[in-house]
């Protein structure tokens, strides 16, 4: 598959969950994208990544808080995402979408785990393509968020949560499945926690808009 889909690909999870696709976990054994984590925001005795009171409301921030806050959220997401998860999205969706695709599950596994040895084996394409969609989703302007009467605080949380979901959206190879392919629920289940509680007005704040 050619660089520059891989490199959309990966924009399109930073977009997303990014609030931090693929986090790298901490040294005391926490899994990417915990909320206790560095980009957690809410966690007990955890700065917010948006570097602001996590007691202000959102409605009442200056525009150059918003756009520090912005910058902070997206700094935290892109600092976690690591090689080796690039490399396992590209053994999972590789092994559906790409050449030689696996027509069953032992097919699928052994596939998915061939393209993330050799992606692993050599990492520079993996670099590159997470340097290549970090500063594209970079260069987009923040969002302004519009009648959101959320605090820090809120925010914080449901990017915790957002970021918890991400981890998890590519399973390891030896657990890849036909049926993950055909999974309808791509996040719906996030409304039900945190992120429920936002207005719609706040999301622009803390994720990155999609690639037009």
């Amino acid at each position: 598959m050619r660089t520059t889909f891989w490199a959309g690909v990966v924009g399109v999870c930073l977009a997303c969950g990014l609030s931090g696709l693929g986090c790298g976990g901490d040294d005391d054994g926490e899994k990417p994208g915990d909320a206790a984590g560095p980009a957690g925001g809410g966690g007990s005795g955890t700065a917010s990544c948006s570097g602001l009171d996590t007691s202000a409301l959102v409605s009442e921030l200056s525009p150059a808080e918003v756009e520090q806050a912005c910058r902070g959220y997206r700094r935290c997401s892109a600092e976690q995402v690591t090689v080796e998860y690039i490399c396992l999205m590209q053994g999972v969706l590789g092994a559906e979408y790409g050449d030689d695709a696996g027509t069953s599950d032992a097919e699928l596994q052994a596939k998915c785990s061939e393209l993330v040895e050799g992606c692993m084996a050599d990492p520079s394409q993996a670099e590159q393509l997470l340097e290549q969609a970090l500063m594209e989703v970079d260069a987009k302007p923040c969002g302004q968020p519009t009648q959101c009467t959320a605090t820090i605080a809120e925010i914080d949380a449901c990017a915790a949560e957002m970021r918890a979901y991400a981890r998890d959206v590519f399973p390891e190879c030896s657990a890849l499945t036909m049926a993950f392919y055909e999974q309808t629920d791509r996040g719906d289940t996030l409304l039900d926690g945190a992120c429920g509680k936002l207005g719609a007005g706040c999301f622009p704040l803390f994720t990155t808009p999609p690639a037009e």
